[in-house]
């Protein structure tokens, strides 16, 4: 009898090309926050940029979750992967010969984030079932283990390359990158049970209803998900509020930053292989992510108060604790939702978490402007607190259930 194993050749491959791909992305997106802030010396303008990419997030995943639902994901990832590597060669050749256009970035940033927001919503619907059965635990601890351990590794060094080369050899180099991970994914082989390949505009309405209709019948879902969003549009906020104040503070600056990062996502990589190793028990679940969203809010309002030896601690800290929240809620929500429902509730998660961080990139970006940096940090995750006992200790009843099913059936 062959032995069950979580790596499996579809497995492997999809986590291969995922690192690769992961390898040129937390450098592209670390340089291009800091260019933006350091050549406009606006927050404003900052998160501008970066709710500019959301906008694709807010609109097409939505319309589009009805065609991922009726035909094969695999080659909307595969093709995606080409396009983009394209886009980036084309970006890079751009930094190459002229000089900085906000208008040009933003531009770029918006096509780039129409391609992603389709990719995204297609990968986390077919994820799930490139995990062998009785290892979707581990399968989503190997998952949310590849960014943080890219970040930790690329943050000082992409830091280091563009000191040293510009963004236009990072695009370019990201590009290729890009262009590996596809040929990798091309040999995954993934029998996928769609609809008939036609388009049929009252089925895709109907199916967009039936999608908003279970998410208004799962609280505990629709608690988690309004909750996320919040947290992620501050967080994103808070990110370049973070940028900023690093950027203008004498003895930081990028460099220190990108060690900063690192330490955190280290942090992760170490939680990721302990929860790997020793996944939580099901009766713990609820109570470890409520003690671990609470607490991550709350170590990002004292940050940049404390010295950045102890800012290091913090984040390390944070890293831990985090990874553990992703992997229990991913592996738990994902399994938890009916196969055939998860590209449309995938997709309306993604409007819901684009719309959020627009507003809060936007709104913090703007107080970003009149008031300090790190009393604003300071009064949004209080706010966060907030959320978290109105949204999910109040509705316990209703989620915990979500984190002690091990498989919903379709």
């Amino acid at each position: 009898m062959q032995k069950q194993t979580l790596w499996t050749k579809n497995f492997t491959i999809i986590t291969l090309g995922t690192i690769i791909s992961s390898i040129g992305s937390v450098a592209m997106n670390f340089v291009l926050s800091f260019v933006v802030f350091d050549q406009t010396q606006s927050t404003f303008l900052a998160g501008l940029f970066a709710a500019i990419s959301f906008v694709p997030r807010f609109v097409l995943p939505v319309f589009l979750s009805s065609v991922l639902d009726r035909f094969p994901r695999m080659p909307w990832i595969v093709g995606l992967d080409f396009l983009n590597g394209a886009l980036y060669a084309l970006f890079g050749l751009y930094c190459l010969s002229f000089s900085f256009s906000f208008g040009v970035y933003a531009v770029f940033s918006l096509l780039i984030a129409t391609t992603g927001s389709v990719y995204e919503v297609a990968y986390e619907s077919v994820y799930p079932n490139l995990i062998p059965e009785g290892f979707y635990e581990q399968g989503y601890t190997v998952s949310s283990m590849i960014y943080p351990t890219i970040t930790m590794v690329m943050t000082p060094i992409a830091s280091l390359l563009y000191t040293r080369f510009g963004v236009g050899w990072i695009a370019i180099v990201y590009a290729v990158l890009l262009t590996i991970a596809a040929m990798f994914e091309q040999k995954i082989r993934l029998e996928e049970r769609r609809g008939e390949g036609r388009f049929d505009f009252k089925a895709y309405v109907q199916d967009l209803k039936n999608g908003f209709s279970y998410l208004r019948q799962e609280k505990g879902l629709l608690a988690m998900y309004v909750s996320i969003a919040i947290s992620q549009g501050t967080g994103s906020g808070e990110q370049n509020l973070m940028i900023a104040y690093f950027s203008k503070t004498p003895g930081l600056g990028m460099v220190k930053y990108s060690l900063f990062s690192g330490i955190e996502f280290a942090g992760r990589t170490l939680s990721g292989l302990l929860n790997y190793k020793f996944p939580p028990q099901k009766r713990y679940r609820f109570a470890i992510y409520i003690f671990v969203m609470m607490t991550y809010a709350l170590f990002d309002g004292c940050l940049l108060w404390l010295p950045f030896a102890l800012m290091c601690v913090n984040r390390f800290v944070v890293g831990m604790l985090g990874i553990t929240s992703i992997t229990i809620r991913s592996s738990s929500v994902q399994t938890y939702i009916p196969d055939s429902m998860r590209a449309k509730l995938n997709a309306f998660v993604a409007f819901v978490y684009a719309l959020a961080t627009m507003v809060f990139q936007l709104a913090i970006g703007a107080l970003g402007e009149i008031v300090p940096i790190r009393l604003l940090i300071a009064g949004t995750s209080v706010g966060l607190v907030g959320v978290y006992a109105l949204l999910l200790v109040r509705n316990r009843k209703h989620i915990e259930p979500i984190f002690l099913l091990e498989k919903k059936s379709d």
